[in-house]
């Protein structure tokens, strides 16, 4: 029987695997240098990637949020800072990981009102 076009990665396996397969290639990559990264966004886009990151021995420093309740506190010892505290932490790869385009081209122009360019400081990973 065929399968629906997108149904393997609309599958939670299907995602799983994609995602490791995108983690391996940027851990490879952009991450290459780095044990350690920034994560922007850490809805089930940005757990899943971390999760496929850490089973590559890349862990978060620090976790950009904007939900309130999660500033301040410690996702798996990443610290959990605002999007304008960036500037202040040690330089690190920064990946972000939120699944929508708009906010993914709001962000892109905070990174970049920053003084941060993409591919060579940032990259967009959802």
């Amino acid at each position: 029987m065929a399968s629906k076009p997108g149904s393997f990665l609309a599958s939670g396996e299907g995602l799983d695997r994609f995602t490791a397969c995108k983690a391996s290639y940027l851990a490879a990559g952009f991450l290459k240098e780095s044990d350690r990264y920034i994560l922007w966004g850490f809805g089930g886009t940005g757990q899943t990637l971390r999760r496929a990151f850490a089973a590559l021995g890349k862990h978060p420093s620090h976790i950009v949020e904007v939900k309130p309740g999660r500033i301040g506190k410690r996702i798996h010892g990443a610290a959990v800072i605002r999007p304008d505290a960036l500037p202040s932490v040690e330089a690190r790869p920064i990946v972000v990981s939120v699944a929508h385009e708009g906010p993914r081209a709001e962000i892109r122009g905070i990174l970049t009102s920053m003084g941060f360019v993409e591919r060579e400081h940032f990259v967009c990973a959802a």
